[in-house]
């Protein structure tokens, strides 16, 4: 009798979570949907106006007459941030991940875990004034430049910003591995340097990717860090120490200027439109992508 109660208090408790699962999972879409076509609304005569012209032109002139309205520099000062920060932060989050799951002593990781628990709660403004602080003056006063100001500092900045996202999720992945992998290449008597890089990396490198992912989304719509360092230079960036400006850096600094129902109001939200399904996309073709290897296929 008290069995069959138990049963039945368990069976409740898994409906009413999975139920609240399910809510808040439809919430959220709905919450995602209705965003997108808020967004979608504001910008919509930008979108029929200049169709993708809007996405491949280079000039913006917002306050013209005619109005130039074009977000490639934009896109590609987003693109060089981004993926800078993702080439400087991948060797390195992996590094530590690796370290604190399979080499680092217990104590000195009940230190380090810590830390960079503490690193992710760190506003991003103080981020940005500690690059503009250090990192600026010391590319001004080391290569003599007029202004240290770049897209490189940008994505040094995010690469501190983005490392905790990427060990923290990395070593989930690694530490989500059976032990019975673990046991059984020690007991052929693999060290156990070959046993991390040759076992435990390849079996976690889908959760590793995705770490790498979700870091990569919040490097390219971080505003406030890369809006003190990046330089706000509306040209073409060519090179990553050219100066730029983001797509989050464009909105955060002329949205208090544009006047509400105007052009310039309605391109900023059609960049921010354009980010946000750029993200998404981007998380979504990834996740797809792990779950077909996942059932079924094989990812080398």
């Amino acid at each position: 009798m008290l069995r069959k109660i138990a049963t039945n208090r368990r069976q409740f408790w898994d409906y009413i979570m999975g139920n609240m699962a399910a809510f808040i999972a439809i919430a959220s879409t709905a919450l995602f949907l209705a965003i997108i076509l808020f967004m979608w609304g504001e910008s919509r005569p930008i979108w029929v106006l200049q169709g993708f012209n809007f996405v491949g032109g280079t000039e913006w002139n917002p306050v013209g007459h005619p109005p130039q309205l074009g977000i490639a520099s934009m896109i590609a000062g987003t693109l060089w941030v981004a993926l800078g920060a993702m080439v400087l932060a991948a060797p390195i989050g992996f590094g530590c991940a690796i370290f604190l799951a399979e080499f680092a002593p217990v104590w000195l990781a009940r230190i380090l875990r810590p830390i960079l628990n503490i690193l992710t709660g760190i506003p991003s403004v103080v981020y940005g004034f500690l690059g503009a602080a250090v990192l600026v003056k010391f590319f001004e006063k080391t290569f003599n430049q007029a202004s240290g100001e770049s897209l490189f500092c940008a994505s040094l900045v995010l690469t501190i910003m983005i490392l905790p996202f990427i060990v923290a999720n990395s070593e989930s992945a690694l530490r989500a591995i059976p032990r019975e992998y673990r046991q059984s290449a020690l007991a052929l008597g693999v060290s156990h340097q070959y046993l991390t890089i040759k076992v435990l990396v390849p079996l976690a490198k889908k959760g590793m990717f995705g770490s790498l992912v979700l870091a990569f989304g919040r490097a390219a719509g971080e505003t406030m860090a890369v809006l003190m360092v990046a330089g706000n230079n509306l040209l073409m960036p060519t090179a990553w120490f050219d100066k730029g400006e983001p797509i989050p850096a464009l909105i955060a600094l002329e949205v208090g200027s544009a006047e509400v129902g105007s052009p310039h109001y309605q391109a900023l939200f059609a960049s921010g439109l354009v980010l946000i399904i750029f993200i998404a996309a981007i998380n979504l073709f990834t996740n797809l992508l792990m779950q077909s290897t996942r059932n079924g296929g094989s990812w080398r």
